[in-house]
């Protein structure tokens, strides 16, 4: 969700807008779906016939409009599809995929405490995970650096340094 501001002189800002989903509120005709995922306007009136992807209700015979969120789920059919899978299988497989993102979502939004950039030129950083043991005495991190992703576990003393 983001909010809309806009400057006021003096520095200040103004909230201008409501609480907005990206995902939620972008909506593509499908022209932009097609070319945006590499999956023919054809084929895409299909998938919809088909149930496995919906358009944005509106007129009849009206160019068709999707929400900006349905490109991931036309990616990862397409993607499977890619693979070998069968069509109704591949859309099987893009909806465990969409289940999987939002266990992990929950997971990075509920335990990811702070994230530190530690080389902006590498994309290099740790990410603190909070507390492992009932004491609170030892942190876990995940860190990316020259050695790759790995975790570490810090003295909460130590952690604070």
């Amino acid at each position: 969700m983001i909010w809309l501001f806009t400057r006021m002189s003096g520095g200040q800002s103004l909230m201008i807008g409501k609480k907005k989903s990206l995902k939620a509120d972008i909506i593509i005709g499908i022209g932009d779906l097609s070319k945006m995922t590499g999956v023919s306007a054809r084929q895409l009136r299909y998938w919809e016939e088909k149930g496995y992807i919906q358009a944005v209700s509106g007129k009849k015979n009206a160019t068709r409009k999707y929400k900006f969120e349905m490109s991931f789920k036309v990616q990862a059919i397409k993607r499977y599809l890619d693979e070998g899978y069968t069509l109704a299988k591949s859309v099987e497989q893009a909806e465990k995929l969409r289940k999987k993102f939002e266990i992990w979502k929950k997971f990075l939004v509920g335990k990811v405490q702070e994230v530190e950039i530690t080389d902006t030129q590498h994309n290099y950083g740790v990410i603190e995970l909070g507390c492992v043991d009932e004491e609170q005495k030892k942190k876990i991190y995940g860190v990316v650096d020259e050695n790759g992703c790995h975790f570490e576990l810090r003295d909460y003393a130590e952690a604070d340094n």
